[in-house]
């Protein structure tokens, strides 16, 4: 049994079993799975099929790039080389670079990767790659540290390869998206699970602000900001929950949006920044 990814602990709660497979909360608040499922497993989930939904969705999920390429043109005066560490089917990739930056990216889905033979693609988690230390000035990881093996690993590894002063801005699923679990329910009359043997997506760990922004700090960086994800839904039901969550957001400072959105930066100094506006 190996111990928390946050903070080495062994001790936890089991919140749900599905066979030999647990969902635990560890004493320090980290929701993940037990155990993390063989490298085999996780690769063949995101198959060419996988991708098919993101075809159907395309308009949608260009709506959400083109919003995330905004908002990293806020935080960053001026573009520079960017890393999108998981970058998918490559459309953000494709309007940053539109928008001025150098772009790389890392992908462990070979499908993925395939798509994208126009960028500089390295396939494998972001440890793999052999990428060069203090090489980027903006890091970026839409909806990809829930499905980590390791997420301290890959936040290490990021850090490293920023430059001083550089940026890293991330997303992910909020643990505390209860606007959406009442929706499940009223829709489907029962809870939604965290893990399902047949789903989708393999959600290894589930964060909440706290637990995010303390992984985020243990390995280094500052001036750790977690908010609202807007991009969270490509789907219209998704969506109209998230933009209800973001009304309250706005109101009350609660999240219970589908999403979190963190900055953080790697002390020292390089390119400019300016606050992100509108958060």
């Amino acid at each position: 049994m190996s111990g928390c990814n946050l903070c080495g602990g062994t001790t936890w709660t089991t919140l749900e079993l599905h066979g030999s497979t647990q969902v635990v909360q560890c004493r320090c608040d980290l929701v993940f799975v037990t155990p993390v499922p063989a490298r085999s497993d996780i690769e063949g989930t995101y198959r060419d099929e996988y991708y098919e939904a993101w075809d159907d969705q395309k308009r949608a999920r260009r709506a959400i790039w083109e919003r995330r390429v905004a908002a990293i043109s806020q935080l960053v005066e001026r573009p520079g080389r960017l890393l999108d560490v998981g970058c998918g089917d490559g459309m953000f990739l494709d309007l940053a670079h539109q928008n001025g930056w150098t772009v790389t990216g890392t992908e462990i889905s070979a499908a993925a990767a395939f798509r994208q033979a126009r960028f500089d693609i390295k396939q494998g988690e972001v440890w793999e790659t052999g990428l060069p230390s203090e090489s980027y000035d903006l890091v970026t990881s839409w909806h990809v540290i829930e499905h980590a093996s390791d997420p301290t690993r890959m936040m290490q590894e990021i850090y490293r390869v920023l430059n001083p002063g550089g940026r890293l801005v991330l997303a992910t699923p909020n643990l505390n998206d209860y606007l959406f679990r009442l929706a499940y329910l009223a829709g489907r009359l029962r809870w939604p699970t965290l893990y399902e043997e047949d789903e989708r997506e393999l959600h290894l760990f589930h964060f909440t602000a706290e637990t995010l922004a303390r992984l985020i700090s243990s390995v280094g960086f500052t001036d750790v900001r977690v908010g609202f994800d807007r991009g969270a839904a490509a789907v219209f039901g998704k969506q109209l929950v998230n933009s209800l969550a973001y009304g309250w957001y706005r109101l009350t400072g609660v999240n219970w949006g589908i999403g979190l959105e963190l900055t953080a930066r790697k002390p020292g100094t390089s390119i400019e920044c300016v606050p992100v506006r509108g958060k």
